[in-house]
């Protein structure tokens, strides 16, 4: 195609969307609707999935050394469990700062551990690790049992599974909301763009019965239909980041006044912005796209 006539189509698309101004906006608004509904819901599917990776992250294992175990040793312990595949990081916590904790946690009531520091101190040195994701466990906790300074291993099996699981149901219903969403995005879609051909089918049969081409009379619709798409897209997409930078704000403050609730703190816009835009641009054109090459097929046949 010539640029020249892809600039004619292009003005022609123009004057379909300005003379038809009601209809237009009416798919603009139809359009935009579905997209802000697709919006929230991706919001809440990557923030359901942020969620799910930091209960991951709150898996630990706690590791117990020999009490005969030197620094020296320790150190390479640590060194050795480090390499192991599955844990992001490693603490060590000496038998010295083990009982400083210990007197803290236990308030007024430390001083029952008078006498304890030094040769006399009874902890052991311990580990702290933290785990990737629950389904390493087990794999890890095999091979640590395998290093000769390792006395004892913690962990709650229980909790572990119970994280698992609702990692998985989280990741399960955000997939699925997402799934449901752009598929209901793309009918309400389709259908606005294909009303918007109807209302102007007798046009296109008048163009057709004075000769014009298949693609002359085609291609405006489909740059009209992937013109508004773009308006609505960037319309919808501005909504969705201004409602959810008041989101934020909001749970800035409710965070500010309950410090459990840094469990579920919410992504920043800018971790996201990016995926939902394209996700606006493929399903408000694409399927504008197509809609329009499909509606006028159909009164193409005259």
């Amino acid at each position: 195609m010539k640029l020249r006539t892809f600039k004619n189509f292009f003005k022609e698309a123009l004057r379909n969307i300005f003379r038809n101004r009601v209809m237009s906006i009416a798919s603009i608004v139809a359009i935009m609707s579905a997209l802000f509904i697709l919006g929230v819901v991706l919001i809440l599917a990557f923030n359901l999935e942020h969620i799910a990776g930091g209960l991951e992250s709150k898996v630990e294992v706690t590791v117990f050394l020999d009490k005969d175990v030197g620094s020296n040793q320790a150190k390479a312990v640590v060194g050795q469990i480090e390499g192991i595949d599955g844990i992001y990081e490693v603490e060590f916590i000496s038998k010295d700062k083990g009982l400083a904790q210990w007197k803290k946690e236990l308030g007024e009531k430390g001083d029952l551990l008078e006498g304890y520091e030094g040769n006399n101190n009874p902890l052991p040195d311990k580990l702290i690790l933290r785990i990737e994701k629950p389904e390493y466990v087990d794999s890890i906790i095999s091979k640590i049992n395998d290093i000769p300074e390792v006395d004892k291993v913690n962990y709650s099996q229980e909790v572990v599974e119970s994280i698992s699981k609702i990692v998985n149901t989280t990741r399960l219903v955000g997939l699925l909301l997402m799934i449901m969403l752009i598929i209901i995005a793309m009918i309400i879609i389709n259908n606005t763009v294909r009303i918007n051909v109807y209302s102007r089918r007798r046009e296109i049969s008048i163009m057709k019965y004075i000769g014009a081409t298949d693609s002359y009379i085609r291609w405006p619709y489909i740059i009209e239909g992937f013109t508004i798409g773009v308006i609505a897209a960037i319309l919808a997409g501005a909504l969705v980041v201004g409602g959810y930078n008041l989101l934020l704000n909001r749970a800035g403050q409710m965070v500010g006044n309950h410090s459990f609730l840094n469990l579920f703190e919410l992504l920043p816009i800018e971790k996201m912005i990016y995926d939902i835009g394209l996700a606006f641009l493929l399903v408000g054109c694409g399927v504008g796209i197509i809609a329009s090459i499909i509606s006028t097929r159909k009164y193409l046949k005259v």
